[in-house]
């Protein structure tokens, strides 16, 4: 075989062929949904496709879920070093898999990768993976909240050789969809995901017989090369240092335990290391990810932040160093259970990595518009199965948790609702859909009061559902979710955290004696009957005739000190119903008269508020520099502390002046600093037995700078230390600020 021979290509052929590459994932987005049967592809876009190099660089993804950015590279390089010498890999062949130890998420998560040759030369492939709505297991629908090794939890299947030269091995076919127990949804998935890679395969093609092969892999090459270059381009204009973030996963499946994610994020010159060093081991249940998982929640959490205008491919990737021990929560090994690791151990990965990289955002002029607070900490499950209306056995997975807040920024709010961030493209089924194939009656969907973090700029809202069996007797259903007692959605830079995850069932409810009186009951409160909060995981959640089921997921975390939150928009969110009066009274600081706020009564209060914050104890006295001369900033820590002085002389100072602490010290310990209880933080926190949460505010202006949730045990988290040798990066913008 010819080496590939590297042409020059001027630049608008290469910005044809980029966008061309672009345009095929999305035919074979396309493809795949319009053979797909399953609303989880069609309707609510969960799956991915991508074009790869031979030895599975990602080249150009689709815009559906960014965790297989990861997952379906490393499929391809599992698949050639499983199957590259037997069964071999031949024009017209296609792979599946979905072991999570071979580059698949999670069991449910197939892949199918066909290679792409050329003159009988390897030059490409094609992959495409998508949820199923069950691969067998203990339980319908993949998540196995009892399961306590990955034995348990269904097929898992290595790289195996599904079409052989373009001819569909039947054998292998019957023997996936003969584990499932909704084999048929499971083959026309199947047939979506052949489809999506044979129009891959096809156009990739066409682009190559119009253009020549060396001029379309050259520009794939350059591709990863281009967005390489821009990210370590980016990464030198930020300044060097060390940022941190931690968070706390609640219950296992088993039992309401505590699991800690740790990440200490280096930035050097134009690379970054995370180093997730110090998460705690493997859970006993099925809230662990793999390693694959792991390098999907952190490029998850890079690529909308560092990335925002920069193609998404592996070239953007390799700055990215990731380092973490073996048999953690984020890299666990057979036999550990792993079957929610994408709403677990990767979920609290991404999450970390959010905040770590929005603290390095934070430090720069220019860049900290996109650095945000957590958009939702934590999803939630929901996969019932029994007999539907139509009499016949059948499973789903109700989606409407996929409703959450979107992080506030900055400069403005988060959005409401946003939907998963780590799904670009993120939509929900509607209701008339979901009440076509599930026994299920939408009382409503209505954005949830009070549920996005309290901030000088709020968290996004997420919306709420409430629905009832009609036209069957009972379903039984998985359940399983994190962020229950643990407000996983945090804040940042002073802003408040999102409310947590919460279900509430009324059993034996009269809803429908209200129906039959003509009226639709919509409020909890008008319900008759047993009112239940379900615990946050378990695969025995029963649904009978008459009970009625309450959805509240998390929304976004809030940004910056709620009592700056100017007055004007207080109003307005009261009016809008986005938080509730004692909301606004109580985080917000104001003062209401009949409904509306007092904006003279509103600056008296919120300096009493001020007050007392400046009276909170500080382990540390200061101030340690005196005033005088306004100091230079040398780096921003968000936009209520900055880093001032000179590099052999510097402070870590408020916004309003006031010299905190030394820059090599941690400010927390010259800050006032006040224990707080779950009310303390909003209507609906509820905090673990073994949490804490405590709130640091400026000693001179009474400013809220951070509110952190931790085990006692856990030291209080030095958020960004930052390298002042480099903030020389930072000159010229700041100067362009002035």
């Amino acid at each position: 075989m010819s080496a590939l021979q590297q042409t020059d290509v001027d630049p608008i052929t290469f910005e044809v062929i980029r966008h061309r590459l672009e345009s095929i994932n999305t035919e074979q987005a396309v493809a795949l949904k319009a053979v797909s049967g399953s609303p989880i592809v069609s309707e609510a876009d969960d799956f991915n496709v991508g074009l790869y190099r031979a030895d599975g660089q990602l080249v150009a993804m689709g815009r559906t879920v960014i965790y297989h950015a990861s997952s379906m590279s490393e499929m391809v390089k599992h698949v050639i070093a499983d199957c590259a010498e037997d069964p071999g890999i031949n024009e017209g062949d296609c792979f599946v898999l979905n072991s999570p130890h071979k580059g698949a998420l999670h069991a449910p998560d197939i892949g199918i990768l066909q290679p792409i040759f050329h003159d009988g030369r390897l030059v490409a492939w094609a992959g495409a993976c998508s949820h199923q709505l069950d691969i067998g297991g203990m339980e319908h629908g993949g998540f196995m909240p009892q399961a306590r090794d990955i034995y348990q939890e269904g097929l898992q299947i290595p790289p195996v050789k599904l079409v052989d030269g373009g001819k569909v091995r039947t054998d292998v076919w019957s023997m996936i969809t003969g584990m499932s127990r909704l084999p048929d949804a499971l083959s026309l998935n199947l047939r979506g995901l052949i489809a999506a890679n044979r129009v891959g395969t096809t156009e990739l093609g066409k682009l190559v017989a119009r253009y020549g092969l060396d001029t379309v892999l050259s520009v794939m090459d350059r591709l990863l090369d281009l967005s390489e270059a821009r990210v370590r381009e980016r990464l030198r204009e930020l300044p060097d240092g060390v940022f941190r973030a931690r968070s706390y996963l609640d219950h296992d499946g088993h039992t309401n335990t505590l699991h800690r994610v740790n990440l200490e994020l280096t930035k050097t010159g134009d690379a970054l290391r995370f180093d997730f060093t110090g998460t705690d081991p493997e859970a006993h249940g099925f809230v662990n990810c793999t390693r694959t998982g792991l390098l999907a929640g952190v490029y998850a959490g890079v690529l909308p932040l560092l990335a925002f205008d920069i193609p998404w491919n592996s070239g953007a990737l390799r700055a990215i160093e990731i380092v973490c021990p073996d048999r953690t929560l984020l890299t666990s090994l057979p036999p550990a259970a792993c079957s929610q690791g994408p709403l677990g151990g990767i979920w609290m990965a991404e999450m970390t990595t959010t905040e770590a990289v929005s603290k390095l955002m934070a430090t720069h002029p220019t860049y900290i518009n996109e650095a945000q607070a957590s958009p939702a900490g934590g999803t939630d499950l929901f996969c019932p199965n029994g007999i539907d209306q139509y009499g016949d056995y059948s499973g789903w997975i109700v989606l409407d948790a996929m409703q959450t807040g979107g992080g506030a920024y900055a400069h403005r709010d988060g959005l409401s609702p946003q939907g998963h961030r780590c799904i670009s493209h993120c939509q929900v089924p509607n209701v008339e859909a979901q009440e076509m194939i599930m026994p299920l009656l939408w009382l409503y969907r209505r954005l949830l009061p009070d549920s996005g973090g309290p901030g000088r700029q709020r968290g996004g809202q997420s919306a709420s559902a409430a629905m009832t069996l009609h036209h069957a007797h009972w379903l039984r259903a998985a359940v399983g979710g994190h962020g229950f007692e643990v407000p996983t959605a945090s804040g940042i830079f002073g802003g408040y955290p999102a409310r947590c995850n919460a279900r509430v069932v009324v059993r034996g409810s009269d809803f429908w004696s209200h129906v039959e009186g003509g009226e639709v009951p919509l409020e909890m409160d008008r319900l008759a009957g047993t009112v239940e909060e379900t615990e946050a995981k378990t695969a025995d959640f029963m649904l009978q005739a008459g009970d009625v089921f309450f959805w509240f997921p998390q929304a976004g975390g809030g940004w910056g000190d709620p009592i700056e939150r100017d007055p004007a928009d207080v109003q307005a969110d009261l009016a809008q119903e986005v938080i509730s009066a004692e909301t606004a009274t109580q985080i917000y600081g104001v003062v209401l008269a009949d409904g509306r706020v007092d904006e003279e009564r509103t600056r008296t209060r919120r300096d009493e508020v001020r007050a007392l914050r400046r009276a909170w104890p500080r382990a540390k006295e200061g101030p340690v520099a005196a005033a005088g001369e306004p100091r230079p900033t040398l780096a921003l820590l968000g936009d209520a502390l900055r880093i001032e002085g000179t590099v052999d002389d510097a402070v870590v100072a408020c916004r309003c002046g006031h010299a905190l602490a030394p820059a090599a010290e941690s400010w927390k310990e010259y800050a006032g600093v006040l224990a707080i209880d779950a009310p303390d933080l909003g209507t609906e926190i509820r905090l673990h037995r073994d949490l804490r949460s405590q709130m640091y505010a400026c000693p001179a202006c009474g400013r809220l700078l951070e509110i952190e949730t931790s085990r006692p045990d856990d030291p209080p988290l030095v958020g960004a230390e930052v390298d002042l040798t480099t903030v020389g990066v930072l000159t010229e913008a700041f100067a362009a600020r002035r």
